[in-house]
């Protein structure tokens, strides 16, 4: 056979692989995927999941699998079907008819690999390179029989693959940065051959660079913890002074919806055409990096770094010893550029996709607080069964929702809405209605609040976060949470606010050592609380009642983690000096203990008060009129009593009908 007969044959194959694809274009997509259970892939999936596409996902355990796209808020799995397998093993580890599934896919989304940029060289090139070419080796068998209408590779921004020139021509690279990570090495070595394998099939290939990404809307939780996530835990640990680079270096972001949603419009596409599409914002539009340090610093309550240094030096300084003492590793500092890239196949992509690309800066306030608790708390633990994490106004929040009249619960000092879970369970099992956990601005994993004054702050937050939710509500507040709570609902106006105030603390302390120190200088009192070791807080949290001394000891433990973070201790550190100092007390400041005395609103209010609280006595401001109920516990019974706090509420709310 001649070639010009050759060539007239791959044509006329191709054509007829086209016709077959554009005939199949109008059916539910087949798509097969790895990496879905990954921070990109389970967002991915959860979208994919609300339509009538089929998805093949390739996993290593099953039971894992749906347990963690569960978790995340998957709820109809009637078109998944999971796929045993392992991209460092030879076919994928997969079996025969595992195998013949997936070859009938119609797309291939590739995002597979673990995001550990301290991977060693051997691990990283089993993962990737043989990854890489074990699913392009399906995605030609497909092609050659079949007809492949769309491979997706998902693959790091820094990929030097696939950049065009000022002619709009590929590039050519001849070899990779020698001080490039295994990590890094191996993503871009998988890239390449894809785009080879790709051109040499003649199949459609999308190449998908995410920039360091971070978490969805609204709430910005960002579990994986590479990328930006060390640069916040050097900020932590205070071993970020400098900017590295300074003003012309920058570190590109972007948040894993808005990678979920491009990846899900050109995995639908009937008639894809291709390209290379880095998800990141234009540079001169991004945050500079001492845009971003400065960002950052505000809402770690930290100082901002004063002096830029050459990246160089920082990344010999790291490797010099600095990752020994500090516990960063040096390729915390990795993903920091200087480059531009193009973006205009990005940018026409998203005009297709009828979306504008979202400014990182509104969201950063909410991936640094929830990176900086996550940093602290590695081991967390699972929410209940329906439990999910939102946001309400400007505040985070844990919860579930429903029908009917909603608890509010706001946390006190030493605690976050983590801490309130099993009450607000409790609450829920026994009224069945939504029940919202928030954290106050700075606790738990909730920004800081922009106002000068602890307490104002605080309400000023919390009134926000009020203003969105409409109807009757059930408001509880413990410790200087129910200062806040009660301050919020009078400010606001509303009466279809019902209060509940466990321990509520204002300017109310009894004479302690804590009192004496909170008069003391703010970073002397934040110096205190973080360096205070977790058998002093377990010491100051022994109740003189039979409580479980297992719970008190895992709850100090928290403690003593939490206030290594500067933001949370610097929290603290405000509103134990409002309240012990009188820091600012006057007309206002005395009103803030006494808004829920008004006749109109004390029918409507219970005060549930442990009387074994040493610290703290029952404010006298409050109105006669309101409803008391001692207990006999100590100042924390919300925390370590939920079961009876609960019911006590209840008992108390159902009377008022």
């Amino acid at each position: 056979m001649n070639v010009h007969t050759t060539r007239e044959t791959n044509t006329e194959h191709t054509r007829d692989i086209k016709q077959v694809i554009n005939k199949r274009a109008i059916e539910p997509a087949i798509i097969f995927m790895t990496g879905s259970t990954g921070f990109i892939g389970k967002e991915t999936v959860k979208q994919l999941a609300a339509g009538d596409t089929k998805l093949l996902l390739l996993v290593r355990s099953e039971p894992r699998a749906r347990v963690v796209l569960q978790a995340y808020g998957v709820k109809n799995f009637d078109r998944i079907t999971f796929i045993h397998g392992d991209l460092s093993k030879p076919g994928l580890g997969l079996v025969l008819t595992d195998r013949q599934l997936v070859l009938e896919a119609d797309v291939i989304i590739h995002a597979g690999g673990t995001m550990d940029v301290t991977l060693e060289r051997k691990e990283a090139e089993q993962i990737f390179m043989n990854g890489a070419k074990e699913v392009a080796e399906l995605a030609g068998e497909i092609h050659r029989t079949r007809g492949l209408r769309h491979f997706i590779h998902v693959v790091g921004f820094m990929s030097p693959y696939g950049q065009r020139d000022e002619k709009g021509e590929y590039i050519q690279v001849n070899k990779l940065e020698n001080h490039e990570s295994a990590y890094e090495e191996m993503k871009f070595h998988a890239d390449l051959y894809i785009r080879e394998h790709a051109e040499a099939n003649q199949y459609p290939l999308s190449v998908v660079n995410p920039s360091t990404v971070v978490g969805p809307r609204p709430t910005g939780e960002t579990e994986q913890t590479g990328g930006i996530g060390l640069l916040i835990q050097a900020i932590q640990k205070r071993f970020m002074p400098v900017v590295p680079g300074g003003s012309s270096y920058w570190l590109p972001l972007v948040e894993n919806d808005v990678v979920a949603k491009t990846l899900v419009f050109l995995s639908k596409e009937t008639a894809p055409v291709g390209g290379t599409y880095p998800l990141l914002a234009r540079k001169e539009d991004s945050p500079s990096m001492k845009e971003l340090l400065h960002l950052l610093s505000q809402q770690m309550d930290v100082p901002k770094p004063k002096w830029a240094v050459p990246l160089t030096w920082v990344q010999w300084a790291m490797k010099s010893g600095g990752t020994r003492i500090s516990g960063v590793p040096a390729e915390s500092v990795s993903f920091i550029t200087n480059r531009t890239f193009p973006v205009e196949e990005t940018e026409a992509l998203f005009t297709r996709m009828g979306q504008s690309w979202p400014d990182i800066r509104e969201q950063l306030p909410f991936v640094t607080a929830d990176l900086d608790y996550r940093l602290r708390h590695v081991s967390s633990g699972t929410l209940p069964a329906g439990c999910i994490r939102s946001r309400i106004g400007n505040l985070a929040a844990l919860g579930w929702d429903g029908e009917g009249e909603p608890w509010i619960i706001v946390h006190g000092l030493l605690s976050c809405a983590d801490e309130m879970l099993p009450l607000g369970e409790r609450l829920r099992e026994l009224t069945g209605n939504p029940v919202w956990l928030v954290d106050l601005a700075g606790f738990g994993r909730s920004p800081v609040h922009q106002k000068s004054e602890a307490f104002e702050g605080q309400v000023h937050e919390l009134l926000t976060a009020l203003r969105e939710l409409e109807g009757p509500m059930k408001l509880i507040g413990h410790s200087v949470g129910g200062a806040i709570a009660a301050t919020a609902a009078f400010r606001s106006g509303r009466t279809d606010i019902q209060l509940g105030l466990l321990q509520p603390v204002g300017h109310n302390s009894n004479q302690t050592a804590l009192r004496m120190a909170s008069r003391m200088p703010r970073d002397f009192v934040r110096t205190l609380l973080a360096g205070r070791s977790e058998a002093g807080w377990n010491r100051m949290l022994q109740s003189k009642r039979d409580t479980d001394h297992r719970v008190i000891r895992r709850f100090a433990e928290k403690v003593r983690s939490s206030m290594q973070s500067p933001r949370i201790a610097g929290a603290h550190t405000d509103l134990l000096r409002w309240i012990h100092t009188g820091k600012g007390k006057g007309v206002q400041d005395k009103l803030s203990m006494g808004m829920w005395s008004k006749a109109d609103q004390a029918k409507s209010t219970v005060v549930v008060w442990g009387k074994e609280d040493e610290d703290y006595h029952y404010p006298e401001e409050i109105d006669p009129q309101v409803k008391c109920v001692g207990v006999p516990y100590g100042h924390y019974f919300p925390v370590f009593q939920p079961h009876d706090t609960a019911a006590i509420l209840v008992e108390w709310f159902n009377t008022k009908r």
